[in-house]
């Protein structure tokens, strides 16, 4: 699967999630969204947040999904 935009994206990540497989979700993969989501972010926010500020709350929301989505251990 050749992934072009965030709609392909999220269709990798769905398929991926399908397999039952515990390790979709690795370093490589939320790098990826990490990176996705920061130029999403200040696409849409850059007069309001500092490139600094857009980093630190992806980090953070990336975190979350792991921790609350992918592995549910909150």
């Amino acid at each position: 699967m050749q992934i072009t935009d965030s709609n392909d994206l999220l269709g990798y990540l769905e398929a991926q999630a399908a397999t039952g497989d515990k390790q979709w979700f690795g370093f490589l993969q939320q790098k990826i969204i990490a990176i996705t989501l920061a130029h999403q972010i200040a696409a849409n926010h850059a007069d309001k947040m500092t490139p600094d500020q857009i980093v630190e709350y992806v980090i953070e929301l990336n975190n979350q999904i792991f921790q609350k989505v992918i592995s549910k251990r909150i």
